[in-house]
């Protein structure tokens, strides 16, 4: 074996092994969270287009649906998002994606937006001045 080859398989090696650790994980999850809204608040605000794409944003989802439970004493109603990846991601990633959504959702319906970094003080240039 000449000795590029030997390093070419070496390079092949490493590759394996780093796509190894970053295996795709399952293409679907779910996250729940209690929710103090009445169900119908609930379905409402997650059938508004624009609403559910602000609280489905940067995840990559093929498809997402709600599941509302029973009242959770002085919780809430317990809220379920179950979504289905468009594209995989690696390990929990999938269950992560989804407790982001349901967050976003419990949020908003509990306070009326979806909280966001905007205009938070920070070192940066151009902090406190309004994205375009």
């Amino acid at each position: 074996m000449s000795p590029d080859a030997s390093s070419a398989r070496s390079v092949a090696d490493k590759a394996r092994q780093a796509i190894a650790k970053v295996r795709p994980g399952p293409l679907e999850g779910r996250r729940a969270l209690p929710i103090r809204r009445a169900p119908e608040d609930i379905r409402a605000r997650w059938d508004e287009p624009q609403l559910r794409a602000a609280v489905l944003e940067g995840i990559p989802v093929r498809d997402a649906s709600l599941d509302i439970g029973e009242e959770d004493g002085d919780w809430g109603r317990t809220v379920t998002v179950h979504l289905a990846l468009s594209a995989p991601v690696p390990g929990a990633a999938a269950q992560t994606l989804a407790g982001k959504a349901v967050r976003r959702l419990k949020a908003l319906c509990e306070t009326g937006e979806i909280p966001n970094t905007d205009f938070n003080p920070s070192a940066r240039p151009g902090a406190g001045e309004r994205a375009s």
